[in-house]
Parts: C-alpha cells; structure tokens; sequence
C-alpha cells in the first residue's frame, strides 16, 4: 500500500486564528541542486508566494500555472510537480512540503489562542470580498450559491443583460456564487496583469457561457473545465468559449431536459489585451517577437469582438448561474 502523510486543513483555507492547520511551502529545484522557496525574500525570488501556488492547486490539482520571470514565461504543472519552460526546453522539479512545527510550538500556539483569537479573527477577516456578497453565506472551503431577489437592483441588471438578445427567455432563477477561493484566484491574476502592463486597468467584462445542468455545481466549485460549457467548436483556438451576447451562448445541445429548463452563467473573465483567434491555438499568439509577450485571450473580430477564447482559467470567475426557460 502506498505511504500518505497525514496532515490538517491547509493554512491558506483557513482565517489565521484557526491555528491547527499545516502551512505548505513550495521549492523548485535549481540547477546546481539547491532547492529555492517561492517568494523568499532574496536576490533570486520567485515571482510568487507558496501561499499563491497553494491556493491554485488547492482549486484544481491537475491544472497548469502560467509563471513569468522576467522576460521569459514558465508553466508550473501541477500534475507532474514540475515548473517548465517551453522556449529553453528546460524542466525544474517542484515540491509541496509542510513547515516543520516542534511540539514546543504547537504548545505556544495553543497558549495564545484563547489570549489572540477574538483580536485575530476581527483583524484577519478576508479582504477585498465584493460588497455585494451576503457575507453570512461565506464558506472557508468551497463555494455558496445565494439566491437573488427578483427585487434586487442586481437581479435587474443580470436580467437586463440577458434579455438584450433573449427577451423571450423567461428567467427562473439566478444565483450568485460566492467562493472565496476562485473569487481571490481570480484578484491575483487581474493584479499580475495589471502590474506586467505598468498599471493599465485590465479589460474585464461580464460574458455568458452556457452549461449542462450537471456541470453547474463544479463550475461554482472548480471553475470551467473543458466539457462544462457549450463548444462552438475551435473556430478560434482550443480554449474556453465566452460570449458578449446570451443569444450567441445558448445552446440547443442542452435543450433535452425536462421543462427545457437551461443553465448559463453569467461570468467575470479579464479578456485582457486581444487579438484575431484562428484554429490549433492552443495559446494566445504573441504580441511581438519575444515568445514572453503574448496577447490575453482571442476573439472573432477584434474591432468589436461577440466570442472571446480564454485559455487560462485565473482570467475566468463563473459569478452568476440564470436558471431559464425558452
């Protein structure tokens, strides 16, 4: 039987007083042998923290990481534990370790809990959480689907973007979907982008996407994965299809369901800087001659764009789920 450590929740699913939890470091293996930490403070630091992997891989264990070091572009797959670089043909080892705790301080842990933990939980709260969420229905681990009131100025908006192309579709229900750790992913990579182009507001736009209705509650956990939104085939590259328009997004192939009854989602995703999609892209192509530099997501018509292709799933946050009937 195979070895498997045992160890508690992961410290980046938990607020700061919940203190038995196991802090995970991440280390790629350097040239010579040595094992670097993800964002030391040192000459050599990597351009992210442990605390950002794990939270990514916490998401999704089989996904890839885009990781830019200066003018060159790594994927960390987290699949294989290794960080890659597909220009230079090189491959680092990657390891996921716990830090080392004595018993001494588990015990100083556990003394100035009762002393700490009212002050910390206050202070600690998770920042930069959307105003509107309902903040009774935050789950550290996991998502929350909170049901709008058709009286909400919210729910007037949603339904006012979707029945712009569909009027004829009557609206059920729509859901929010709060989860903490897609919604914070996805913050983390609006900021990289923000930063890699010298603090330029990223493009961000809400886009429709049609789903099975067995798909819905992984997308709200997990975010999309391929076969979890309607496909208009590759048209425009191998990624994730989004449209501006809930007309273009729905799809008859999820219409045999009883009381043809449809899901679409309603999502956030950094469209970022775009271009001419075109098929066998399995990447955005690249802005100029540096293999680094490449564009954001790609479309049909860059001059007014219907369908964006998304090929990293940090750019995408499923934010609302409409229930309908057509």
């Amino acid at each position: 039987n195979p070895v498997r450590r045992l160890s508690t929740a992961s410290s980046v699913t938990k607020p700061p007083y919940f203190i038995m939890t196991t802090e995970w470091l991440w280390y790629k293996k350097e040239k010579l042998g040595t094992w670097t930490e993800y964002g030391c403070q040192d000459d050599h630091a990597l351009p992210v923290t442990s605390a950002d992997l794990e939270n990514v891989y916490l998401a999704n264990k089989d996904d890839e990481m885009p990781i830019v070091i200066g003018e060159f572009s790594d994927f960390l797959s987290f699949k294989e534990m290794c960080q890659k670089n597909v220009l230079q043909g090189t491959t680092n080892e990657v390891r996921r370790r716990p830090r080392f705790i004595t018993e001494e301080d588990v015990e100083k842990k556990i003394q100035g809990k009762s002393q700490s933990a009212q002050v910390e939980a206050s202070a600690c709260e998770p920042k930069n959480i959307p105003e509107n969420w309902d903040k009774s229905a935050l789950s550290d681990m996991g998502y929350q689907r909170v049901a709008l009131s058709t009286f909400s100025k919210e729910y007037e908006e949603i339904q006012s973007l979707f029945q712009q192309t569909m009027p004829t579709g009557a609206i059920q229900k729509i859901d929010r979907n709060q989860n903490l750790g897609l919604w914070e992913i996805f913050q983390w990579q609006k900021e990289r982008m923000k930063k890699r182009d010298n603090g330029k507001p990223v493009d961000e736009r809400f886009l429709f996407c049609s789903t099975d209705p067995m798909f819905v509650d992984a997308i709200c956990n997990q975010n999309f994965e391929w076969g979890s939104c309607a496909q208009v085939g590759t048209l425009y590259g191998n990624g994730r299809y989004f449209a501006r328009d809930a007309l273009d997004s729905k799809m008859d192939l999820y219409s045999d369901f009883t009381a043809d009854t449809r899901f679409m989602f309603l999502a956030r995703v950094l469209v970022g800087e775009f271009t001419q999609g075109r098929p066998g892209y399995h990447q955005p192509p690249r802005k100029d001659g540096r293999n680094t530099n490449l564009y954001d997501s790609c479309v049909d018509f860059p001059s007014d764009p219907t369908i964006f292709v998304i090929f990293e799933k940090c750019q995408i946050y499923p934010e609302y789920i409409i229930e309908y009937i057509d």
